[in-house]
């Protein structure tokens, strides 16, 4: 019974997936006419990229430097422990 529920769930989501994908992609679509740009989709990883800078900037300077490299190498390391410790 679980392997067939579970058979079931897994085709749901393959058949589901690139449905989900799509939807994501034109988020992207900023000006609305049903399709991604180029400028769009760079626009977007601009953003992404500035996002993930700050993030990393702690003290907003500007500049990441070797403690705030650390701190963000420190972060990934645990995060990755928590995952594998969730997976066992």
């Amino acid at each position: 019974m679980l392997n067939r529920l579970s058979m079931l769930l897994a085709a749901g989501l393959l058949i589901n997936a690139p449905l989900a994908f799509a939807e994501s992609k034109m988020k992207l679509d900023t000006d609305g006419d049903g399709k991604v740009s180029y400028e769009e989709y760079r626009a977007s990883k601009e953003k992404a990229h500035e996002r993930q800078f700050k993030k990393m900037d702690t003290d907003g300077d500007g500049f990441i430097d070797a403690s705030e490299k650390q701190a963000q190498k420190d972060k990934m390391r645990t995060m990755r422990e928590k995952r594998k410790q969730n997976t066992e």
